[in-house]
């Protein structure tokens, strides 16, 4: 009967074990997953740095960042950048994860040159507040019915006076004569009005939900699928 006994007490006894077991093992496994990759930062004062995006300059697990998300530090002032096609590089100044928007600016002055070079169709990032554009050189002054575009001279190439204007503005109102047509592009609208610095954002991979509620985007480290899949994994309680 006293071999009985503790055979009953026991087996209660060893199952809180395992489970305890089970649960200290989640924990570990989480704290692990999160631990490899944890925010990182350029700078003191830099965005933190984190799923989707990574940083070039870090050897950093695969899962912990998404294609096209790639950053670097800044050899100089350990600013974080963000390259886009063409060479064109943005200061990257505020990230918002939970939003997925982030605000840029220009590291050169000449606003004309680099929207000469940019590209960010091939990229997974949208301007947040566009507006379709058509560029102008001319060798002559023109009305003020077009909007100007004035290049900075210490940082911009001597040039003719390019005027730009939105696309689906009438050609027939205005003097194009001396006036050649550049290019069109899409551009923020706060360029437009002198302003050096704009928001841009993206949709994938979407974490949006992930981020609201308080859980880490990653990498599903096995997958079948030719595009990357994510999953939302909860971030270890501290202490």
């Amino acid at each position: 009967m006293e071999g009985s006994s503790c055979l009953k007490m026991g087996i209660p006894l060893l199952f809180f074990f395992f489970l305890f077991m089970r649960l200290f093992g989640v924990i570990n496994g989480d704290r692990s997953q999160y631990d490899e990759c944890k925010a990182s930062r350029c700078s003191h004062h830099g965005p933190p740095v984190r799923f989707p995006f990574w940083l070039k300059d870090q050897a950093v697990p695969d899962h912990c960042g998404y294609p096209g998300f790639e950053l670097s530090c800044s050899e100089e002032k350990r600013r974080t950048i963000l390259e886009l096609p063409n060479s064109v590089k943005l200061l990257v100044k505020k990230i918002n994860y939970t939003s997925q928007e982030m605000v840029v600016r220009h590291l050169d002055d000449c606003l004309q040159r680099q929207i000469v070079n940019r590209n960010i169709s091939a990229t997974p990032f949208h301007f947040t507040d566009s507006i379709d554009v058509s560029f102008f050189n001319c060798s002559e002054n023109k009305s003020e019915s077009l909007w100007h575009w004035a290049p900075t001279p210490s940082t911009c190439p001597p040039s003719d006076t390019v005027y730009i204007f939105p696309s689906d503005y009438s050609l027939t109102e205005v003097n194009l004569t001396s006036c050649r047509k550049i290019f069109n592009a899409t551009l923020p609208k706060h360029i437009l009005y002198g302003e050096n610095e704009f928001s841009m954002n993206w949709s994938n991979p979407n974490c949006r939900n992930c981020e609201a509620k308080g859980k880490q985007c990653q990498r599903k480290k096995k997958s079948n699928s030719t595009e990357p899949k994510i999953e939302c994994i909860p971030k270890p309680a501290k202490g």
